[in-house]
C-alpha cells in the first residue's frame, strides 16, 4: 500500500509517502501553513517531484493533535476532502504517538508538547521493535501530575519541547533525552497504515481535530458567559 502522512499539529508541516511500510519521502519545514490552499499546493508540489501520481495512493493518514488548534484544523480538513475527491480511505492517528518511531527501546516513552501554564499535552508508549503500545492514551496535565504518574519508571522524552522540558522532570525521575526528534510525515502514514490493518479505515466524517483542551476563545466566553 501507498500511504501519504500529513500532519500540521506543531509549529512544522510534515507530509510523508512510504510503500508497503518502506519511506519513500518525508518533506518537513520548520514552519506552518496558514491555511489548507497552502498545504494542498505543497503536497502537490511533493508528487509532482516524485514518479508517483497523487491517485496512486491508497490510504491518507492525518495527524489529529493534540497541540496547535489552528493548524491541526488545517491538516484534518485538507486530508479529509483528498479523501473524498481522490475516493480514498483516510485514517485519524495521534501526532504525539508517531513520536514513539523515534525510540525503540527498554525505556518508556513520553511524548510531550508544552501546553504553557506548566502543564503538557502527552501520551506514555512503549515502542518494541517497531510494535508500538499504548501505555496512557493522549491527555493534558500538569508537570507534578505527569512526574508522579512516572515514578519509578526509566523515561525518554521526546517531542519538539522535550529540550526545555526535561528540566521540569529530571530531578524526579530517570530520564533521558532525544536530540531533533519532531513528528515527520512517513511516521504518521506508517502509524496509519498500523492503525488501519488492526481496525480499518475510519468515516471521513469521524476525522476531527482531538483539541483535548478547550481553546483560549472558548475558555474566554465561558468565562464571560459564567460572569453575566
Amino acid at each position: 500500500m501507498i500511504v501519504l502522512g500529513i500532519d500540521t499539529s506543531t509549529m512544522r508541516t510534515s507530509v510523508g509517502l512510504i510503500k508497503d511500510e518502506e519511506e519513500i519521502a518525508s518533506f518537513e519545514i520548520t514552519s506552518s501553513v496558514n491555511n489548507s490552499e497552502d498545504l494542498t499546493d505543497m503536497i502537490a508540489d511533493i508528487f509532482n517531484k516524485l514518479d508517483i501520481r497523487i491517485q496512486d495512493i491508497d490510504l491518507i493518514g492525518v495527524g489529529v493533535g493534540p497541540g496547535s488548534y489552528t493548524g491541526t484544523r488545517i491538516a484534518v480538513t485538507v486530508a479529509r476532502v483528498l479523501a473524498q475527491t481522490l475516493d480514498k480511505k483516510i485514517k485519524a492517528v495521534s501526532s504525539l504517538k508517531s513520536l514513539s518511531y523515534h525510540y525503540e527501546g527498554d525505556r518508556v516513552i513520553l511524548s510531550i508538547l508544552d501546553a504553557r501554564r506548566a502543564r503538557g499535552y502527552y501520551g506514555i508508549y512503549k515502542n518494541n521493535s517497531g510494535n508500538i503500545k499504548t501505555v496512557k492514551e493522549d491527555s493534558v496535565d500538569d508537570f507534578e501530575h505527569i512526574k508522579k504518574e512516572l515514578s519509578g519508571q526509566k523515561v525518554v522524552i521526546l517531542g519538539k519541547d522535550s529540550e526545555k522540558l526535561i528540566d521540569c522532570f529530571k530531578s524526579d525521575i530517570d530520564i533521558i533525552k532525544l536530540s531533533n526528534c519532531q513528528i515527520k510525515g512517513s511516521y504518521i502514514a506508517k502509524l496509519a497504515l498500523e492503525e488501519f490493518k488492526n481496525s480499518g479505515e475510519d468515516e471521513i466524517e469521524e476525522v476531527l481535530p482531538n483539541y483535548i483542551n478547550k481553546s483560549q476563545a472558548e475558555r474566554e466566553y465561558e468565562k464571560r458567559k459564567n460572569n453575566n
